[in-house]
């Protein structure tokens, strides 16, 4: 049985000087995250857009001057494609939707 590929919501704004991209795991847009006191909710009109496959959306990231990303599997495939460091991860353990990672990029 083949392994489903994992996808993700892929936004990108760009104006004359910026490329802003935004992207969730698939199953967190439009969720609440709660770890403790922090809550974070993933706002359909902010992360929404086009459902894409991880690796398309790394490719779009790599030309980005600024990334927002919510998602245990975009985070780690940024991560592992050293578009953002580790240390700049916020973990979330969210009790309905387990470990999500939370990180921003500015160039």
């Amino acid at each position: 049985m083949k392994k489903k590929e994992q996808r993700v919501y892929l936004r990108v704004r760009q104006t004359e000087k910026d490329y802003l991209v935004t992207a969730c795991d698939e199953k967190l847009l439009g969720e609440t995250l709660i770890d403790g006191e922090t809550e974070l909710y993933v706002n359909e009109r902010f992360f929404g857009g086009d459902l894409v496959t991880i690796e398309q959306c790394i490719e779009v990231m790599k030309k980005a001057t600024n990334c927002n990303l919510i998602g245990f599997e975009i985070v780690n495939a940024a991560v592992e494609n050293r578009i953002v460091s580790d240390l700049a991860v916020m973990w979330l353990d969210c009790k309905k939707n387990g470990r999500v990672g939370h990180v921003m990029l500015l160039r």
